[in-house]
């Protein structure tokens, strides 16, 4: 058999729209690993004996447009990056994926070509750990809402979780080890949940913006079960009491407020009062007069005080410069015929005639003029006379302070003589008025008591009245948001409509397929609860052989993405079946079967509906001639244990555990 080309083919003229949710390979490249594998537009084949890698080069495909698996087998390790040229709806685009399970490895993408007048788009995006990453680019670019749900189906309003790349590709790759015992995973609990919401997306069961308005509608119920439960609380509360209407009750606090300010009014006239008693006003001036002065002496002293401490710091020093003239004038009498005849520096002899006389002989410069002992004696005086005005000044400033002492004394004396007169003259009044003092007081108080308790029952029944004007908006919006949901879920009748499309679509599949008797007319229901297709009443696990749950298994696969593309259903337009041969059983008809199998495949893929829209990968082992003669010019890949996938400089390396015979 001729090995396929490694130049990748153009993309076929499309005569009708391309499809938007079309997903092709055109070239995979395995770098390191020396493989370089193109593909047709329509059916590729890719055959080898077992051991050979052909189930490792689908999960390689798996992780070009998904994540990376990290069970690789050994010989992986060559392989630096997955280069691939892709078409992603009408743009072809070039891949560049790092072998790297890291959650913020960098994807590079770039546009294949670009229309004239516009730049090729070229970006670099994390496949993780970002708000726009390489599974939300890929989504995008094939038209398939990127979107998040609730991690638990019965939390809506709980914590999200985003249906990614990898779960779309869940419909799109069947791998050998599930071909024959699941459907998309749906035995593996966390693969099912996502199985299940991309099945609710594609077909129309889930709506974003109806999930959305479900939220909104618990919400706004939650709201008013919680103002029904408050409403039954304060009245329960207000029950057989005068505060249950709003009305009484602000004439009650209006009745209130103006007897505390009657009461108020009679203690400020009671207080003036005290000065109608004899002597009491006169008291009092004398009092505010006596401490008025008690101030001003106050601050006069202060004053003193401050002045006194500056003229002591001048006495100190005026008494320190005297003090250094004094020792000026014996320095110079002493000092006077002190003469210099070595040098001080180096010893030598110092001639006074080496220098004219009005040079210092010493150091030959004009020599500065010296004050005169007269000078100093006369500034020696001057300085003592300073000191001795000084000192007079501060004695008078001793003087004045010493009298305002006294003066202070004595009106200290004076104040509490002064105040306890006046309060020997006010007790008598308050003791003739101490009853009527005490009830105002205590009324007073009562009073301002029963004011704060009135205004905290006023506010309680204004909120309440104020969540029932909000209790009749919720209602509103709950009415509107009802309609709203109505409406949407009118919807659900596509998605009806859509699944039994895809329950006829299969069965037309099966019986090309020539399925077994199972003892019953033949038919096929898809579960509306589970989304597992079911054959003459019986669950895919139900299902007597592998042989006849690889035959379900291709139909349905299939059946969703030519249902999908007829319908404008988002799933990516690429089926991948590993194993085909393998899982089909190998007595009675098995021939036949496999024989009807890739006819199918053949016919689905040739089919112009379905030509630049579907792609199909069958993946298998060596096939009878008859099977190879017919798909020969669809090989793109052909593996034999001479030349496996990985091309390693040790032709010994084994390959991949999984992808051997069963």
């Amino acid at each position: 058999m001729s090995r396929p080309t490694t130049t990748p083919p153009e993309p076929e003229t499309e005569l009708q729209p391309v499809h938007p949710h079309r997903l092709e390979l055109l070239q995979v490249s395995l770098v390191g690993g020396g493989r370089e594998v193109s593909f047709n537009a329509g059916l590729n084949h890719i055959v080898g004996d077992i051991t050979t890698g052909k189930t490792t080069f689908i999960r390689l495909i798996r992780a070009l447009l998904g994540t990376m698996p990290k069970d690789l087998p050994p010989e992986v390790d060559y392989v630096d990056a997955i280069r691939g040229h892709v078409m992603l709806g009408d743009r072809a685009w070039k891949i560049y994926r790092p072998r790297t399970t890291t959650s913020d490895a960098l994807v590079e993408i770039s546009e294949d070509e670009n229309e004239p007048g516009r730049e090729a788009l070229s970006v670099r995006l994390p496949v993780a750990r970002s708000t726009h990453t390489y599974s939300t680019f890929l989504l995008d670019r094939l038209n398939i809402p990127a979107i998040s749900v609730p991690q638990a189906r019965t939390d809506p309003t709980g914590v999200q979780s985003p249906v990614t790349m990898t779960d779309w590709l869940g419909y799109c790759i069947i791998t050998g080890d599930e071909l024959d015992t699941e459907v998309f995973g749906h035995k593996r609990h966390y693969r099912d949940v996502k199985r299940r919401w991309v099945f609710e997306i594609a077909y129309g069961y889930y709506e974003p913006e109806l999930a959305r308005l479900n939220a909104q509608l618990r919400h706004v119920q939650r709201q008013l079960d919680s103002l029904e439960h408050d409403a039954e609380v304060r009245a329960h509360f207000l029950k057989d009491t005068p505060f249950a209407d709003l009305a009484t009750l602000d004439l009650q606090l209006a009745a209130s407020t103006a007897e505390l300010d009657h009461v108020i009014e009679q203690r400020r006239a009671l207080a003036s009062a005290v000065a109608d008693v004899p002597g009491v006003q006169h008291a009092r001036e004398d009092l505010l007069a006596a401490r008025s002065r008690r101030a001003d002496i106050a601050d006069r002293m202060s004053r003193l005080q401050a002045q006194i401490k500056d003229l002591n710091d001048l006495v100190r020093q005026l008494s320190s410069q005297s003090a250094r003239l004094t020792r000026a004038i014996v320095a110079g009498e002493w000092l006077v015929d002190f003469d210099f005849v070595v040098c001080p520096r180096c010893g030598n002899d110092v001639e006074p005639a080496r220098a004219d006389p009005h040079l210092c002989y010493l150091c030959l410069q004009q020599p500065r003029p010296a004050p005169s002992e007269a000078e100093l004696l006369s500034e020696q005086d001057r300085i003592a006379s300073q000191i001795t005005e000084t000192n007079e000044v501060l004695e008078g400033r001793q003087r004045a302070l010493d009298r305002l002492a006294y003066e202070a004394t004595r009106l200290d004396q004076l104040i509490a003589g002064l105040a306890d007169d006046l309060d020997q003259r006010t007790q008598a009044f308050v003791s003739d008025r101490a009853a009527q003092i005490e009830h105002q007081a205590t009324r007073q108080a009562q009073l301002e008591a029963d004011i704060k308790r009135l205004r905290e029952y006023a506010d309680l029944l204004r909120r309440h009245e104020q969540q029932l004007a909000s209790r009749d908006e919720l209602e509103a919006q709950q009415e509107d948001l009802r309609l709203r949901i109505s409406e949407r879920e009118l919807s659900r009748y596509d998605a009806e409509e859509n699944i039994k499309a895809l329950e006829k679509r299969m069965l037309e599949y099966l019986q090309q397929l020539r399925i077994p008797d199972l003892g019953q007319e033949l038919t096929v229901k898809i579960n509306r609860k589970s989304y597992l297709p079911e054959v003459s009443g019986r669950s895919f696990d139900e299902l007597s052989s592998q042989g006849l749950k690889t035959l379900v298994n291709i139909a349905h696969a299939l059946a969703h993405h030519t249902v999908a593309i007829d319908r404008n259903l988002p799933l990516p337009g690429l089926l991948i079946l590993d194993g085909i041969s393998a899982n089909s059983g190998q007595e009675g008809l098995s021939f036949d079967r496999i024989r009807d199998a890739y006819r199918l495949l053949s016919k689905v893929a040739a089919d112009d509906s379905y030509r630049g829209a579907l792609q199909i990968i069958a993946v298998d082992n060596e096939l009878s001639r008859e099977i190879i003669v017919e798909l020969v010019e669809r090989v793109a890949l052909e593996l034999t244990q001479e030349d496996r996938l990985i091309r390693t400089s040790n032709p010994s390396a084994t390959s991949e555990p999984d992808d051997v015979e069963p």
